[in-house]
């Protein structure tokens, strides 16, 4: 390639520096895609592919695609290139951009679970092989595909689709993200930053006029119709998408109606010095419905493509180059037909090449354990597994949301002062206070809630339902003898002193049973005067002991109102036999008919 005048020299240079700025625009993009823990591994990614994509595309790729042709297949000199050729320099500067420009693509097809060593050997084997074989074929001096006829005027195959080919390669070896896809849903991740999306749109789109109007290599006259074509083709793939957005949603969706603008732009690349502005328009608007139609296909496929760089630059890259044949000015001798077989010789040719070597290059990857990384380190994001990179506004979300999973109010997080994000941790902080404060107040009420449903107030003991939910929790396995406790005459001893003396009775009856029954024993209220006493034990003789002692002890006993005071027992004992508590009471219960028929002031066993 030869530049004739300063001019030219001017005009290559200058559009070499808006198509390095595409890899801030792409880095944009996808850093507001992907989900915030692994933000900083994408841009890492963009940085590493064209640090070393530079370096590779000098060594070799530059060589291969650009040097003295060998049988139509590949560049055999400007290898390493000293720079005392200036043309030859300025070209290599806007070549160079465009090389690392398809690296870049295959990040956002296989973001979110990639090495970043594994990453950047691939970058290196795309700037250095791949895409330079298939540039030499299409771009180069001698190449098989342009003497056939094939155009592909700024890259929408040569550039876009081959980055795309190898990222839908690495996107199934590597397989989908963790939760991707539950058996027929399809999980869709949230974005980190909407805004960080349209501002790497905006970039793209700015840089995107140095793609296709550098390609000229001249500051010709017919710049100004590419760059008129590149401008209404974005715009109305935007349009497009926009209206897609509202027929299936109702709502403009930001990721899609970027992604259709940058499908556009995809699109008008192979053809920018070929259409018409009706024409570009054109291919612009079916861009997006290319692109959304793939990447609903991809997902149908369980292809998990996290920027959908397939569809947007694979496809669309398909679309733009065929669109050329169909619409473009034919060639001398050439039918329509023809055409449109050249063209699709050339996107056929550039899927073989750059697929079936992605599957090699991504399988080596994998067999040398340098593709995925681990389950653990998907989960916790790249930016902390892969670079030691944390973000403030990540670390604080995940502490609270180990707090919430833990239930442990009594820890803290880290408040960091002076920034947004220590006075967000500050009052997290304040509200585990006021939790704590109010789970505290919470125990102590349904303490004392508990203790009003399940206890007696007057004498302190269980009542009839806490005796029968203990019995409840109790282990089946464990022995229970049943013992009922009535007071004898107890109605006289209402009428005679009073309700208030038969209180400080009940009272004084319950302290008395309880110093003298054993603590694994219980004891209970069952209702007005009768008491109910659980012992642990199968022996029959063993619960008529107790009781025996029971009675003899409150016979004995110097009540303070009334002297003394006598009781009737009736007991009952499982013995061998597999009794249900019902069934123990009853018989217990008929035990104390019989005492109190027989005198009272006795113990009767069933």
């Amino acid at each position: 390639m030869t530049l004739h005048n300063e001019l030219d020299y001017h005009w290559i240079i200058l559009c070499a520096f808006l198509v390095f700025m595409m890899q801030l625009g792409f880095a944009m993009v996808e850093t507001g895609c992907v989900r915030s823990k692994n933000t900083i591994n994408v841009a890492m990614k963009n940085l590493a592919d064209a640090t070393f994509g530079f370096v590779f595309f000098w060594l070799i790729g530059y060589g291969l695609m650009f040097g003295r042709d060998h049988s139509g297949l590949f560049g055999t000199s400007h290898f390493m290139i000293d720079g005392t050729d200036f043309s030859q320099s300025a070209f290599f500067f806007f070549q160079a951009m465009f090389a690392t420009t398809s690296a870049t693509i295959v990040s956002g097809a296989v973001a979110e679970r990639m090495k970043f060593s594994g990453y950047i050997i691939t970058a290196i084997i795309v700037t250095s092989l791949i895409y330079p074989l298939f540039g030499h074929w299409a771009w180069g001096n001698g190449g098989w595909l342009r003497e056939m006829g094939f155009v592909d005027f700024a890259g929408s195959t040569v550039v876009h689709s081959m980055g795309a080919w190898v990222g839908l390669a690495g996107a199934l070896i590597l397989g989908p993200r963790l939760g991707k896809f539950h058996r027929d849903q399809i999980r869709i991740f949230a974005p980190s930053n909407h805004n960080f999306i349209v501002f790497g749109v905006f970039v793209l789109w700015f840089s995107w006029f140095g793609f296709n109007a550098g390609s000229l290599l001249s500051f010709a006259p017919s710049v100004a119709s590419i760059l008129m074509n590149t401008l209404l083709s974005g715009a109305t793939g935007g349009i497009s998408a926009y209206l897609i957005s509202l027929l299936f949603t109702r709502q403009v969706g930001v990721e899609l109606f970027s992604f259709g603008i940058i499908a556009g732009l995809v699109g008008i690349t192979a053809g920018c010095a070929e259409f018409t502005a009706q024409q570009s328009a054109w291919v612009g608007f079916v861009s997006a419905i290319v692109m959304f139609l793939a990447d609903r296909a991809l997902l149908r496929l369980r292809i998990d493509d996290p920027l959908s760089v397939v569809a947007i630059h694979g496809f669309t890259g398909v679309w733009g180059t065929l669109a050329v044949a169909f619409y473009g000015e034919l060639p001398a001798g050439l039918s329509r037909g023809g055409y449109i077989q050249i063209q699709a010789t050339g996107v056929i040719a550039a899927f073989v090449l750059a697929f079936s070597s992605g599957l090699i290059v991504f399988m080596l990857l994998k067999s040398f354990t340098a593709l995925r990384v681990s389950r653990r380190h998907e989960a916790l994001g790249l930016n902390v597994t892969e670079h030691q990179a944390r973000l403030p506004w990540v670390d604080t979300i995940e502490s609270i949301i180990k707090i919430m999973r833990s239930g442990n109010l009594h820890k803290k997080i880290h408040e960091e002062r002076g920034t947004e994000v220590g006075v967000v941790a500050r009052f997290f902080n304040y509200l585990l206070i006021r939790l704590r404060d109010r789970q505290v107040e919470l125990v102590a009420s349904n303490k004392s809630l508990q203790s009003q449903v399940y206890f007696d107030p007057l004498t302190k003991v269980h009542n009839r339902r806490g005796a029968l939910e203990k019995i409840r929790r109790q282990a089946p396995a464990t022995p229970m003898s049943v013992i009922i406790i009535d007071i004898d005459h107890f109605k006289t001893v209402n009428d005679t002193y009073g309700h208030d003396v038969g209180d400080v009775v009940l009272k004084e009856l319950a302290e008395l049973i309880q110093q003298l029954i054993r603590n694994q024993d219980l004891f209970a209220r069952w209702g007005g005067e009768e008491f109910i006493l659980l012992c642990e034990t199968s022996v029959l003789d063993e619960a008529r002991r107790i009781a025996e002692k029971l009675r003899s002890s409150i016979a004995a006993y110097p009540f303070t109102t009334v002297n003394h005071l006598t009781c009737s027992f009736g007991v009952c004992s499982p013995e061998q036999q597999d009794l249900p508590f019902d069934v123990l009471f009853k018989n217990a219960d008929v035990a104390l008919y019989r005492a109190k028929e027989m005198g009272r002031n006795r113990v009767c066993c069933s």
